[in-house]
């Protein structure tokens, strides 16, 4: 049986073999790409030059020194193992790669913006490449193991299972799908050997995720990707706080086409000033999708009847519900007209507008009001937050303390005088609205409520052990009827996004409603572990891959169904834990780690 020495000796050969094989096989840097995909390959052990030539002006003399540098290193890795070394060693060693990364990356960039400065042809979509990539990844690898290897390693790993999990799986289908990429995609270019069609292979799955994840570096696409987030973390919330109390919420599209409908009948017919419409119109959202959500939920504790089911056919109610109102205006029954007057005139099934008082702003007004850059948001985010840290008393009083405090910080950051600010038209084409912000407050309502108050307490209970919490005290059928209705008001409050804010192209309630959008909701939950700020990020990510998708399709011709399918193979792979030890998925095996952590403790003391 191997020591735990030799355990990371292997594992340390073995990154740093596949390390320096990527670093023969894969580009280094990619100077001047098409925008097909076609690119200039650089690698130190000979260029891979599709174009002819280098572009007029580049200079590649860092390449040499850099990989010379980084080969040092590699081998100075691979023998520390061998001596007497502690493996905190690996530390100083993934420190170090990460600082030849960071080089590669500066001289890269000097060299392209030299290259642009005296070249005629400007360099276009230039960027790193898989070999540059691979320093990266194995000086990430190296700490890792370190921190795996050191005392209380694994027991730390095992503790944050709610973020390894996710991340392993995410890496698992990123590989498996860059694998189908390779397959199924021609590469960008004609090889002359083995060795440059590996290449070609490698620098195509590179540059697919390369603009996968572009709305990170990019400010309309970072827009963009919050835009598609927002919807997401309400249904994510709504599922996964349905998991928490041990019910399974699939019916979040039923609830937001419910939200979307209250929220268009006050948005569209309910007159009288902005400070009463609007908060009038997204309450009615949350109360309409709450709910429909409290349905399923008492007919479980009335009658027993699965939440499933019964969510399902609730939401081809809603549906049919949602058709009828927009559909058409009249309706014949037993030879009798019946006469709506929601359908706005016209073919297209869709409401009228929106009163103005009912929107919700556009972002470019909640951050520049007229043009001037306005502090309200800031201060208010600071003042709440001083509120909250300052104040020693209850979770009421500080809560309380942190509302007030950024209410008066929001008006007088408005009063305050701005510089003046302009966006250029893609980022004020982007139509992300004040819901981004509804949606944080949705993330702090659910951690506050879930795990900071007696009520969570009781669901989260009943969600792990239902007898106990019940021997408990703890009312299960009252609970579940609760629970239900949270997690619809949370769903219908996803509807504020698209009905009162227009997050898709108008103000209205159409036919084009994404409310599918609910069966989304259940990756984003399984990826985020069921927690807020896990919830936040995995939607978030999907906001990022749907972006970047249109890129995929847009430059390399790849379907965006590539964003579904990673999606897809991001939950089956947490369904399977990631295909990680159980102490990763079993928290009895989980607690065993920890335990032996404390003995370990209490035996060196």
């Amino acid at each position: 049986m191997l020591t735990d020495r030799k355990r990371l000796g292997v594992l340390v050969l073995l990154g740093g073999g596949l390390t320096l094989l990527l670093w023969y096989l894969a580009p280094w840097a990619v100077p001047h790409r098409l925008f097909g995909g076609e690119g200039v390959l650089l690698n130190p052990f000979g260029h891979h030059l599709p174009q002819g030539t280098l572009p007029q002006g580049y200079r590649d003399t860092w390449l040499s020194p850099v990989f010379y540098l980084s080969l040092a290193w590699l081998a100075l890795t691979l023998l520390l193992p061998c001596t007497k070394a502690k493996p905190t060693a690996l530390y100083w060693m993934g420190a170090l790669g990460l600082g030849l990364f960071l080089l590669t990356y500066l001289l890269f960039q000097g060299s392209v913006a030299e290259a642009n400065r005296l070249g005629e042809r400007p360099l276009r979509r230039y960027s790193l490449g898989l070999g540059s990539y691979a320093t990266l990844a194995y000086s990430l690898y190296l700490l890792l193991l370190a921190r795996t290897f050191s005392p209380g390693g694994l027991a730390f790993l095992v503790r944050r299972r709610g973020l390894v999990v996710p991340l392993f799986s995410l890496l698992l289908a990123s590989l498996l799908g860059g694998a189908m990429v390779a397959v199924l995609k021609e590469s960008p270019g004609e090889a002359a050997s083995l060795r440059e069609a590996l290449m070609l292979k490698l620098d195509l799955i590179t540059y697919t995720y390369q603009l996968l994840y572009s709305p990170l570096v990019n400010p309309s696409g970072f827009l963009q990707s919050l835009l598609l987030a927002t919807p997401l973390i309400f249904t994510g919330l709504a599922v996964a706080l349905g998991f928490r109390g041990g019910l399974f919420n699939i019916g979040a599209p039923g609830q937001l086409i419910l939200g979307a409908i209250a929220a268009m009948l006050v948005g569209v017919y309910l007159p009288g000033p902005r400070w009463l419409v609007l908060p009038l119109a997204i309450l009615a959202a949350a109360l309409a999708g709450g709910l429909w959500g409290a349905l399923p939920g008492w007919l479980k504790a009335r009658f027993g009847a699965h939440e499933v089911i019964n969510t399902i056919m609730l939401n081809y109610i809603a549906a049919s519900l949602f058709l009828f109102l927009i559909s058409a205006n009249e309706y014949k029954f037993f030879g009798q007209t019946l006469y709506l007057p929601f359908k706005y005139p016209g073919y297209e099934a869709r409401s009228h507008e929106i009163r103005p008082e009912a929107r919700i702003p556009h972002w470019t007004e909640l951050v520049a009001p007229g043009g001037e850059l306005s502090f309200a948001l800031p201060l208010a985010l600071l003042l709440g937050l001083l509120g909250y840290l300052l104040v020693r008393k209850s979770l009421g009083h500080r809560v309380l303390s942190a509302l007030l405090l950024g209410v008066a910080g929001y008006l007088l950051g408005g009063l305050l005088p701005g510089p003046q600010v302009a966006f250029g038209p893609d980022l004020t084409s982007v139509r992300l609205n004040g819901a981004f912000l509804l949606a944080l407050l949705a993330l702090l309502f659910f951690h506050f409520y879930v795990f900071r108050t007696v009520g969570g307490y009781e669901l989260r209970a009943l969600g792990l052990a239902p007898k106990a919490a019940e021997y408990g005290g703890v009312v299960a059928g009252r609970k579940m009827v609760l629970v239900m209705f949270l997690a619809g008001a949370l769903a219908g409050l996803a509807a504020t996004h698209y009905v009162l804010g227009g997050g898709i192209d108008e103000y209205r309630l159409k036919q084009s409603l994404p409310y599918s959008v609910g069966f989304d909701g259940i990756a984003v939950a399984l990826m985020g572990q069921n927690t807020p700020l896990g919830v936040g990020l995995a939607a978030w990510l999907f906001g990022i891959l749907l972006t970047g998708g249109l890129q995929v399709n847009l430059q390399l011709g790849i379907s965006r169904e590539l964003v579904s399918v990673l999606q897809a193979l991001i939950v089956l792979f947490i369904a399977a834990g990631g295909f990680l030890p159980r102490y990763f998925t079993d928290p009895l095996r989980a607690a065993e780690v920890e335990l032996r952590e404390e003995r370990r403790k209490e035996v060196e003391a």
